[in-house]
C-alpha cells in the first residue's frame, strides 16, 4: 500500500532557523533591543535584568503537556470574561422574551437582565456571520459566511457514501488516495475558485429509515403482520446499541477578486454568485465522484440545517429536515470549562441536554513517519466502543510553485542548522532530523511535473455524551485510539468549547487561512482579476 509522510511540521522555518515560536521570538528581540540600551546605561545590572528577563520568556512560553505558561493565563482570562460578559450561555435570539429589558429595574436587575440579554445572539459561538445565499428547496444550498476578522466565503456540503463499503485489496485503496490527491490537485491551481476541502466522518446512533425502507420497497403484500412485528423489534434493538458512519464533504469558495470577476460576467450582484455557483457546484460533484467517493449529491439548505440540529442534540434523525429551521437550526447551550452542554427539545418532544467536547489535533503531535490511507482507522472502524463522535479534516491548497519554493528554503535551513551542529561537535537535534525528513519528503512529492500541490491541514474531533460523567471516559478512551494512530497527544479546546464544536460542523470554520509568502503575494498580485471583457 502506498505511504506518504505526513506529521511533525506546524509551520516554515523562521528567519533565524528551526520552527521557533513566534512570540517568543518577537519577545526576545524587544528583550534584546531593550537590553541594549540597558546595558549602555547601567553596565552589568543592565546585562543581569536582559538575561533575567530572557530566562523569564522562556519559563513562560514553554511548550508543555498542558500548554505554555502564557496559553495557560489567556485561557483562564478568556474564561473570566466570557463569564463577565454573560457569554457562556447561549440562546437563540428568536427566542428572546419580550418583556426581558435591561433597562429596567433597580441595578442588581439591570446587571442581571444584561447578563440574560447578551446570551440571546444572532449565531452560536464559532458560526457567526453565517447565512444563506441559497436555500430554496430542492436546491443546493449555499451558504454565505462572514465571519468578523476573516474574509468572506461561500461553502456547500456534499453527502457521499465513501470510498471503501467492504473488504478491499491494496490495489484498491491506492487507486482510492490517488484519486483523492488528484481531487485536492484540481484545487490548488492559482486558477481555482475552491481552495479549501473540508472532509467529516460523523459517528452516529444508527438510523433504520432507510433499513426500513428498503424493507417495505421489497415487502410481499401477503407478509404475515407477526413477522413484520418481530422483525421490527430485531431493528430496533440492533440500532439502539450500534453506531454508523456518515461522511460529508464541505468545499469552500473565497469571495476573492477573481471570484467577484467571474460572476460579474453572468449577471449583477448576487445574481451573478447564483449563476456561477450553480456552475461550480456541478463541477464539484462531478470532481467528488471522480475521487471515487461513491453516492455523491449536494445537500439543500434545510437538509444542511438538519445535520448541524443532529450534531448538537443527536437524538434527532440527521436526515430529518421537514421540520428544521433552516434559518436558525441552533441549539440553546451552557459552557463548562471543560465541555459544552446542549439542552433542548428532541424528537419524542422531552427536553434533553447531550455534552460535547471537542479537540484540536496538533500538527506537532503527530510522529513524522510513513502512514498510508487507513491511518486514521484507530479513531474510526477499529474503535469498537460506542461514543459518538466527528472526526473533520481540513485541507487548504497552496500553488505548488508556492510550496515547492518553502519546501526547498525549510531544505536549505535545516541542512545549514545540522551543519553548524556537527562544527560544534554536539549531537544532532532530533526535532531537526524529523524536520529535514518532512521538508525532503515534501520537495520529493513537489517535483516538477507531479502534478502535486501543497497544502495546509488542520483536524479536530468532537465527542458527545448523554452525561458529564460519559463524556469524561470518551474522553480517555478517544484520546487513548489517537494514540494507537500515532497522535502523541490531543489539545482540548477548553475554555472555548462551543466554538471549538463548530469547528466540526459542516461549515468550513476552524482553520486559519495559510499566509502566502512575499513571492506568492506579488504574484497573485501582479495576477490581477483579469479584465472583465475577457471569457471565462
Amino acid at each position: 500500500m502506498q505511504q506518504r509522510t505526513l506529521g511533525g511540521e506546524a509551520a516554515g522555518r523562521s528567519f533565524f532557523g528551526g520552527t521557533r515560536s513566534r512570540t517568543r521570538t518577537g519577545a526576545l528581540i524587544v528583550v534584546a533591543l531593550a537590553g541594549s540600551v540597558l546595558t549602555l546605561l547601567f553596565q552589568l545590572p543592565g546585562i543581569l535584568a536582559t538575561l533575567a528577563a530572557a530566562a523569564l520568556i522562556y519559563i513562560v512560553t514553554a511548550n508543555t503537556h498542558t500548554g505554555s505558561l502564557q496559553q495557560r493565563w489567556a485561557n483562564k482570562r478568556r474564561w473570566k470574561e466570557r463569564g463577565r460578559l454573560g457569554l457562556r450561555d447561549f440562546q437563540p435570539l428568536h427566542r428572546r422574551p419580550a418583556a426581558l429589558d435591561p433597562n429596567v429595574g433597580t441595578r442588581t436587575d439591570k446587571a442581571a437582565a444584561a447578563l440574560a440579554w447578551n446570551a440571546y445572539r444572532d449565531w452560536p459561538d464559532g458560526a457567526e456571520g453565517m447565512h444563506w445565499l441559497q436555500r430554496e428547496r430542492g436546491m443546493p444550498g449555499i451558504a454565505w459566511h462572514t465571519p468578523t476578522g476573516e474574509a468572506a466565503y461561500l461553502s456547500v456540503v456534499f453527502a457521499v457514501s465513501g470510498q471503501v463499503r467492504g473488504v478491499e485489496g491494496d490495489r484498491f485503496l491506492d487507486g482510492c488516495s490517488t484519486a483523492f490527491g488528484q481531487l485536492l490537485a484540481r484545487y490548488g491551481s492559482p486558477l481555482a475558485l475552491p481552495n479549501r476541502v473540508q472532509t467529516i466522518t460523523r459517528v452516529l446512533p444508527t438510523d433504520s429509515a432507510r433499513h426500513e425502507a428498503w424493507v417495505m420497497a421489497g415487502l410481499a403484500p401477503d407478509a404475515p403482520r407477526q413477522l413484520l412485528e418481530s422483525y421490527d423489534q430485531v431493528v430496533k434493538r440492533t440500532g439502539r446499541r450500534g453506531l454508523m458512519q456518515r461522511h460529508y464533504v464541505v468545499i469552500r469558495w473565497p469571495l476573492t477578486p477573481t471570484f467577484i470577476a467571474s460572476a460579474q460576467r453572468l449577471g449583477r450582484a448576487q445574481h451573478g454568485w447564483r449563476q456561477l455557483m450553480a456552475r461550480e457546484v456541478q463541477a464539484a460533484g462531478r470532481h467528488l465522484v471522480a475521487a471515487r467517493l461513491g453516492d455523491v449529491a449536494a445537500l439543500s439548505a434545510a437538509q444542511t440545517a438538519a445535520v448541524l440540529r443532529h450534531m448538537q442534540i443527536p437524538s434527532w434523525p440527521i436526515d430529518q429536515a421537514a421540520d428544521v429551521d433552516v434559518a436558525s437550526p441552533w441549539c440553546p447551550t451552557h459552557d463548562e470549562w471543560s465541555y459544552t452542554a446542549a439542552t433542548d427539545v428532541g424528537p419524542t418532544g422531552q427536553v434533553e441536554s447531550w455534552f460535547h467536547r471537542t479537540a484540536l489535533v496538533p500538527i506537532a503531535a503527530v510522529e513524522t513517519g510513513p502512514r498510508t490511507s487507513l491511518w486514521l482507522a484507530p479513531l474510526l472502524s477499529q474503535l469498537g466502543d460506542q461514543i459518538v463522535r466527528t472526526i473533520s479534516i481540513q485541507t487548504e491548497l497552496v500553488p505548488a510553485a508556492e510550496a515547492r519554493a518553502d519546501a526547498r528554503t525549510d531544505v536549505t535551513s535545516d541542512l545549514a542548522d545540522m551543519a553548524a551542529q556537527r562544527e560544534k561537535g554536539i549531537l544532532t537535534d532530533d526535532d531537526l532530523k524529523v524536520g529535514l525528513t518532512g521538508a525532503r519528503a515534501r520537495l520529493d512529492d513537489l517535483t516538477p511535473g507531479s502534478g502535486h500541490h501543497g497544502a495546509g491541514w488542520a483536524m479536530h474531533i468532537t465527542i458527545s455524551a448523554r452525561s458529564r460523567d460519559q463524556l469524561a471516559d470518551a474522553s480517555a478512551k478517544i484520546a487513548e485510539a489517537a494514540g494507537n494512530a500515532g497522535i502523541t497527544a490531543l489539545g482540548w479546546l477548553d475554555t472555548q468549547q462551543a466554538a471549538a464544536q463548530a469547528c466540526t460542523w459542516p461549515i468550513g470554520r476552524g482553520m486559519k487561512p495559510i499566509g502566502a509568502s512575499l513571492g506568492g503575494w506579488l504574484r497573485t498580485t501582479a495576477a490581477g482579476s483579469g479584465a472583465k471583457e475577457a471569457l471565462s
